[in-house]
């Protein structure tokens, strides 16, 4: 359940409230979390900005150059992220004892250690300290909470983190910096491990517990995505990719059948790519038997026994990989080109009629 903070209406879930958010309220009177919120919705449904979202984009750009430093700004006005990094830590720590929290970098790093979220730390310091603030003096509190953190407790994983960490990754791939900007989202996705509980393991409840502003699942596949790019011209991150999609599935045991088919195939591909090809079958051998209408292992599978071996294929290795074809086309699920395999099969016949007539005539 998702209150807004604005009107006090309750939603069931995180969509209905970024679409209430989006709908019923001024996008320059959101708190910032809540205007990443819009922001999701948008990107979402394909949502193009109004001439009124641009101005209020410009709007916003000559904002954060006037505020470029958090001591310019004027007390009735919304505090962003970047004012609250702009002022040094004491003046963080004066501005907060302002509200009567009082903190030290001691006593942060033992709350830190106990949560993993700045959000929930700046709540505690609300009910520690019996802080009455709203508005704008509110959104400083926990903006504070994430800058100290940053200083503070930078080894201890929290969770607003993920999100920045996904935005400079978008950054340097726009500067083109691909791999940067992967190992960026390799390390939101170590994040991501550290503060989810063991007892989630569910995408959806994990979506519940991590920052309203990502999207787990998609995430996940276009890490994949960008890991699988890179290995084609570099085969070391084909390791990298084994390691994160074999964490994928044993992180979330609970998720989709479809995401956990995707991402063992996965696993399997880059064994074959890096030439673990006993590896790779075996892993095919699994998803078999775990996935038996999958067209997909089969397929796989014998390609490995004739296609993918470096060596001159024997009998049993093709006559294996033409009963794994058949195995394919006659499994419920979908083959994109199933005259593929059925001309793979052909070939396969055809050689080992050819071996027969070779044997024949040398008897």
């Amino acid at each position: 359940m998702a209150d807004c903070p604005y009107c006090e209406q309750s939603f069931a879930d995180e969509s209905e409230i970024r679409k209430h958010l989006y709908e019923a309220h001024e996008y320059d009177e959101l708190g910032r979390i809540d205007t990443k919120r819009v922001d999701q919705y948008i990107d979402d449904h394909d949502l193009e900005e109004s001439d009124d979202d641009t101005t209020r984009a410009q709007q916003d750009a000559d904002e954060a150059v006037h505020m470029s430093r958090g001591t310019d700004r004027h007390s009735d006005e919304r505090w962003e992220l970047h004012d609250v990094q702009a002022l040094s830590t004491e003046e963080i720590r004066d501005k907060l004892a302002e509200h009567g929290i009082d903190t030290t970098e001691e006593s942060f790093r033992d709350r830190a250690a106990e949560v993993d979220s700045a959000m929930t730390l700046a709540d505690q310091w609300e009910i520690d300290h019996d802080v009455d603030a709203s508005g704008y003096d509110r959104d400083f509190i926990w903006m504070a909470a994430e800058v100290l953190w940053s200083r503070w407790a930078p080894d201890l994983p929290y969770q607003e983190r993920i999100y920045d960490l996904v935005q400079e990754g978008r950054e340097l791939r726009e500067q083109g910096d691909d791999a940067e900007a992967c190992q960026r989202w390799l390390t939101a996705w170590e994040t991501i491990i550290a503060v989810t509980p063991d007892d989630i393991t569910t995408l959806e409840a994990a979506d519940d517990h991590l920052p309203n502003v990502l999207s787990l699942e998609a995430f996940l596949r276009s890490l994949d995505n960008d890991l699988a790019t890179l290995a084609a011209d570099d085969p070391t991150y084909h390791e990298r990719r084994l390691k994160f999609c074999r964490e994928v599935y044993t992180q979330f045991p609970d998720a989709p059948d479809e995401l956990l088919l995707d991402f063992r195939h996965f696993v399997a591909d880059s064994l074959t790519e890096l030439g673990r090809l006993d590896e790779s079958r075996n892993e095919f051998k699994t998803l078999i038997r775990d996935y038996p209408e999958d067209p997909w292992a089969y397929k796989k599978l014998a390609d490995s026994y004739w296609q993918d071996e470096a060596d001159e294929p024997t009998v049993e290795e093709l006559e294996r990989a033409a009963k794994l074809y058949q195995q394919a086309l006659d499994a419920e699920g979908s083959l994109e080109q199933p005259s593929a395999v059925s001309d793979r099969i052909d070939d396969l016949e055809r050689r080992l009629a050819d071996v027969d007539t070779s044997e024949t005539q040398e008897g």
